[in-house]
C-alpha cells in the first residue's frame, strides 16, 4: 500500500519535523502525520531557554552556549544558518534572510524589596559554580547593572547583578518554516498529512481518517508520538484503552510572549532575567541598536496548570497579575514614562523531571512517547535526534 512506511511519526512542530528529516537522510521510510490542519499552530518553540525555574547550573548554561546550538541545528538544516557573535556589523553573511544563532549575555539581577526574584545568595552560590566552568561570571552593583539591562532608563535603584557572556537565542520561525518546506518537498505528498483524526492501531501497523477518509498503513519497525499538549488527550486516552501507566510532565506552563515598542534602543548583547520575565532586543537577523522602531521581547512565565485544563483557551491565562508584572518592568524598573504593547501571544509547553521515552502499546507495532519535545527550539531538536538514534542503529 502506498502510506507502507518503515517508521510513522506523530506530532505538530518541530520535533517531528527533525526526526522526519534525519530519517529520510538515512534512506529511512517515513509516514508524517499532523492532527492540525497546519504545523506550528501549536507554537511550542522558544527562542532561547528561559532559566527561570530549578537550580541554576554550569550544565544548564552550557547546554545554552552558541556551539551548543549550531551543534544540533546546522546538521540537518537545509541551508545556511548565520552566527552572530556579539557585535553588530553583518559583513561576510552568506544569507542575511537565513535562521540566526546570536551570541548574547544573560543578566540575573536581584533586589532586596523582591520575593519574586531569585535570592542573592543562589546566585552568589552560581558564581562560584561557573567560575569552575570557566563560563567567567561577572558581578555587578547599582548603576553598572542597570545600564546592561535591555530597555533600561539611568535611575538609582539599588541591585545587584550576576551576569554570564555568552549564551544564544535563535531565529525560530525562519528555523522551523524552512525545515518545514524542506521536509514538505522531500516526502511524497501522500505520506505528509495534516489533520489526522481517529489515530489507533490495528496488527503490524496503524489507521486514521483523514479529510473524512479512513486510511491505513503498515510500519515496518515502529511509530514515535512527540508529545507536546495538543496530543495529550490522545495519548492520555490511549493509554487508559491499553490499561498503560502513563509517564507524566509536572505540568504544563502558560507563556506570554510580548512585543512591546522600546522608549530606549535596547542593547542587542544583553538578555536580562527581572522577576519571572526574560527581556531581550526583538530582532530577525542580527541584532543591531539602529533599528528605526527598536522593539522589546518579554517572555513571561505564567501559572503552571494540570493535564486536564490545557485544552482551555489560551487567552484564559492572561490576567491582571500580567499587567501587573509589565507595569513592575517598564515603570518600576526600567523607569519608562509610558509603554505600547505591539503584539502578545501564549503558549502551553510542558515541564519534565527528566525525557524517558515510554511505550504505549503492548504489541506491534511499537508506539514511542517521546516527551520534552518543546520548549527552547535547541533542546526540541536535541530530543528529536535523540529519538532516532534507536532507529537508525538498526538500519
Amino acid at each position: 500500500m502506498p502510506l507502507d512506511s518503515d517508521v510513522a511519526i506523530l506530532g505538530t512542530g518541530v520535533a517531528s519535523l527533525a526526526a522526519a528529516n534525519l530519517l529520510i537522510s538515512q534512506g529511512i521510510s517515513v509516514l508524517l502525520l499532523n492532527p492540525d490542519r497546519d504545523f506550528f499552530l501549536e507554537d511550542s518553540e522558544l527562542p532561547l531557554d528561559p532559566l527561570i525555574y530549578g537550580k541554576l547550573s554550569a550544565q544548564k548554561i552550557l547546554r545554552n552556549s552558541p556551539e551548543n546550538a549550531l551543534k544540533f541545528l546546522r546538521p540537518d538544516f537545509p541551508g545556511a544558518i548565520e552566527y552572530w557573535s556579539g557585535t553588530t556589523p553583518m559583513d561576510g553573511y552568506h544569507d542575511p534572510s537565513a535562521p540566526h544563532v546570536r551570541q548574547r549575555g544573560r543578566l540575573w539581577i536581584s533586589s532586596a524589596n523582591s520575593s519574586v526574584q531569585r535570592p542573592w545568595e543562589a546566585l552568589e552560590d552560581f558564581y562560584v559554580e561557573a567560575s569552575d566552568a570557566d563560563l567567567h561570571p561577572q558581578l555587578f552593583d547599582d548603576w553598572v547593572t542597570i545600564q546592561r539591562f535591555p530597555g533600561c532608563s539611568s535611575h538609582s535603584l539599588h541591585m545587584k547583578g550576576l551576569f554570564v557572556p555568552k549564551l544564544c537565542d535563535v531565529d525560530t520561525v525562519r528555523y522551523r518554516n524552512g525545515l518545514l518546506e524542506f521536509v514538505r518537498e522531500r516526502l511524497p505528498e501522500e505520506k505528509f498529512i495534516n489533520g489526522v483524526t481517529q489515530l489507533e492501531w490495528m496488527p503490524e501497523g496503524i489507521r486514521f481518517h483523514s479529510d473524512g477518509t479512513l486510511k491505513t498503513a503498515k510500519l515496518r519497525k515502529k511509530m514515535l508520538a512527540f508529545w507536546t499538549p495538543r496530543l495529550t488527550p490522545w495519548i492520555l486516552y490511549q493509554a487508559k484503552t491499553a490499561e498503560i501507566k502513563p509517564k507524566l510532565p509536572i505540568g504544563a506552563r502558560l507563556w506570554e510572549d510580548w512585543l512591546l515598542n522600546s522608549r530606549e534602543a535596547p542593547d542587542p548583547q544583553t538578555i536580562g532575567t527581572f522577576n519571572n520575565m526574560i527581556v531581550w532586543a526583538h530582532s530577525e537577523g542580527a541584532p543591531s541598536k539602529d533599528s528605526p522602531t527598536p522593539l522589546l521581547a518579554i517572555l513571561r512565565a505564567g501559572p503552571l496548570i494540570q493535564l486536564e485544563e490545557i485544552h482551555l483557551p489560551k487567552s484564559g491565562g492572561i490576567s491582571s497579575d500580567s499587567f501587573k508584572s509589565l507595569s513592575d518592568l517598564c515603570h518600576g524598573f526600567l523607569k519608562w514614562e509610558s509603554f505600547s504593547i505591539r503584539s502578545l501571544k501564549t503558549r502551553i509547553i510542558f515541564e519534565w523531571d527528566d525525557e524517558v521515552k515510554w511505550l504505549l502499546s503492548k504489541s506491534e507495532p511499537l508506539i514511542e512517547v517521546i516527551p520534552a519535545c518543546d520548549g527552547p527550539l535547541v533542546d526540541v531538536v536535541r530530543v528529536a535526534r535523540s529519538a532516532c538514534e534507536p532507529i537508525l542503529m538498526e538500519a
